[in-house]
């Protein structure tokens, strides 16, 4: 949700920050901790801040424990 939010999918994100589209799917579907490594991209060319980016990748994380 916050990939499509940001960046309205997930290839414009990938080129947005420089990464392959398989990471940014990576952050989606197993891993939305690595996406925190690009956070100061994110933060400063989105409207989004540190803490809402946080939560996000939090929340993410336990969507996908269940």
């Amino acid at each position: 949700k916050l990939i499509k939010k940001l960046y309205g999918s997930q290839l414009r994100c990938a080129s947005m920050l420089n990464v392959s589209t398989q990471s940014v799917q990576n952050w989606h579907s197993r891993n939305p901790r690595a996406m925190l490594k690009h956070a100061p991209e994110i933060v400063n060319n989105t409207d989004t801040t540190w803490t809402q980016l946080a939560a996000e990748v939090l929340s993410r994380e336990q969507e996908l424990k269940i």
